[in-house]
């Protein structure tokens, strides 16, 4: 399907494809994380004052108040990288939200050494995705998976932050 596409993305120029969503998309069930976030223990352990309100996945004020800063968070991955950190940018690959093309398409954009090639990776004997390196930087995809990549697949994406952490194959 990469290959459908690569026209497009060479013919509209990558870094100026820019898509907009007018709200959350209605299949995010939001209901377990809206529970615990909102629990009173909770909010104290992370310090979250009295007078704020109780979170939710979906807030007008902060989506009437948010200003864009950056156009593109290329330079800042590139300075992340500059300082000898690794990076991983996965995406369930069902993500109707954020895509895998163009997240795939924005690390390409940060001119890393390729490392590897695209290739499976696995969870219990299974292909559960795929990735490819670019030096320090990741790009996975997480087969099956939408936008809440570990509400959607708990178990690879558990193995997939355990290998990231300990720097170990996929």
């Amino acid at each position: 399907m990469e290959n459908i596409f690569r026209s497009y993305r060479h013919h509209l120029g990558a870094a100026r494809l820019v898509l907009e969503l007018d709200s959350v998309p209605p299949c995010i069930n939001s209901s377990a994380q809206t529970s615990w976030l909102n629990r009173g223990d909770v909010r104290k352990a992370l310090h979250i004052p009295d007078i704020l309100p109780l979170w939710d996945i979906c807030s007008d004020e902060v989506g009437e108040n948010y200003k864009s800063v950056y156009r593109t968070m290329n330079d800042i991955y590139l300075k992340l990288l500059g300082l000898g950190l690794r990076v991983l940018v996965y995406n369930g690959d069902t993500d109707m939200a954020c895509n895998f093309l163009g997240d795939k398409w924005f690390v390409e954009l940060l001119n890393q050494n390729k490392t590897t090639e695209y290739k499976p990776w696995l969870y219990d004997h299974q292909i559960a995705g795929f990735y490819q390196q670019f030096g320090n930087v990741t790009f996975l995809t997480v087969k099956g998976a939408g936008h809440m990549v570990p509400q959607w697949a708990p178990g690879p994406a558990f193995y997939m932050f355990q290998s990231f952490l300990a720097n170990t194959p996929y």
